[in-house]
């Protein structure tokens, strides 16, 4: 939760720090002046508060910069990863992009006063991604250079990356850089006094074709769609797991760290045998919170995961997790509705009924057939699934 502190008791309402007083006062402050269309439609809508995606919209940088800053840590470095924005070890690097947030706030209140972006060394200096200071060739590795992070081409570098990773169809970084390139001819002026090192045409970041790993923004997405839990909650999660060792007498400790070797075990089985979706992100692996109950995998779910991931072959894992995501939260007409008449998900009759009910509905609707493999998403095509009868029962262990 946003800037919150831990309280003793963990079901009591998190009392907001001081910090997070702070941040809201201004906010409210910019969510008053707000007059747009938009504005006024959601408040006539919905009520005087602006939901988050609106409320972007009318807050400073200076404010977006802060509420970021207020985020849980793990938050904080799921969007750096999502934004690739890396540590050495390939995690997302939070205070690489807080400082980054910092220095377009920076650039952003110099260029609405009219200030000199010209031959300028900034206040704020751009901080290098652990990558980045790592690796001499990562494409942001300039940034590592004193004489590039605090001069305008670093901040077009900064502006370039994020951009490939929220808009990689839109090139106006590049044609503000062209620009530039342009006027120093004209006028005379060296790139080098804006920062440009002299081999900066060579890196593919200026090409117009160039993009980013879609990976990382595909698996932040999917982590938007569904609860999910780290690798440590999901292993905590499953207390189901048995310990296999022959009983003998353990004092508490032992008995903890037994039980805890079990479920890192059965998590391990999980994944061997592809019952399991698993997002990556920035060197952390997640897992959507449905597919547990009652301290294990749901054995219905994890047949369907199995049979349906079976299906793609060589394709991305993310593609992989993707497609499964939208099979089980994709309505399917030929499953029991809602009370209105509405279509319902997987998903949503898993969370409804028994197991073997679930079991029965799939295989009576034939709903694996609407699965599609990831390679046939863009064509619409749906794999030929095979249904569930004969195949799952309260005895066939998901992993066996």
């Amino acid at each position: 939760m946003l800037g919150a502190t831990r309280q003793e008791d963990p079901s009591a309402p998190p009392e907001p720090t001081t910090a997070y007083n702070e941040w809201l006062e201004e906010y409210d402050r910019h969510e008053k002046r707000a007059r747009g269309d938009f504005v006024v439609h959601f408040r006539q809508q919905y009520g005087p508060h602006l939901p988050i995606w609106v409320a972007t919209e009318v807050m400073s940088f200076g404010v977006l910069s802060s509420l970021y800053d207020l985020m849980l840590q793990s938050d904080q470095e799921i969007l750096a990863a999502r934004f690739q924005v890396r540590t050495a070890d390939g995690h997302g690097d939070r205070g690489a992009l807080a400082n980054w947030l910092n220095n377009l706030r920076n650039v952003r209140n110099i260029c609405a006063h009219y200030g000199r972006l010209w031959n300028r060394a900034f206040d704020v200096i751009i901080d290098a991604p652990g990558r980045a200071r790592k690796d001499a060739d990562d494409l942001l590795a300039p940034l590592a250079d004193s004489g590039t992070s605090n001069r305008l081409y670093g901040v077009l570098l900064v502006m370039r990356h994020l951009l490939l990773s929220i808009a990689p169809e839109k090139s106006d970084v590049v044609d503000l850089v062209d620009f530039i390139e342009d006027q120093s001819r004209a006028v005379g002026f060296g790139m080098a006094q804006l920062g440009f090192p002299d081999d900066w045409r060579s890196s593919s970041i200026w090409d117009r074709a160039f993009a980013l790993d879609r990976s990382p923004m595909m698996a932040a997405s999917l982590l938007d769609r569904a609860e999910c839990m780290t690798a440590a909650e999901t292993r905590a999660s499953l207390t189901e797991a048995e310990v296999i060792e022959p009983e003998r007498t353990r004092a508490p400790a032992q008995t903890a760290r037994a039980k805890k070797a079990a479920q890192r075990s059965l998590l391990r089985t999980y994944l061997k045998y592809g019952v399991v979706i698993e997002v990556e992100l920035g060197e952390t692996k997640f897992y959507p919170a449905f597919q547990f109950r009652d301290g294990k995998i749901v054995d219905a779910l994890a047949e369907i995961n199995k049979e349906l991931a079976s299906s793609c072959r060589d394709s991305d894992p993310t593609d992989v997790a993707r497609a499964l995501l939208d099979w089980w939260q994709t309505p399917h007409q030929d499953l029991p509705q809602n009370v209105d008449g509405s279509d319902r998900s997987p998903l949503d009759i898993l969370d409804a009924v028994t197991e073997n009910e679930f079991a029965a509905a799939i295989d009576e609707a034939d709903a694996m057939r609407s699965f599609v493999v990831p390679h046939d998403l863009d064509q619409g095509k749906a794999c030929e699934a095979p249904s569930m009868s004969e195949r799952w029962g309260p005895k066939n262990a998901s992993a066996s």
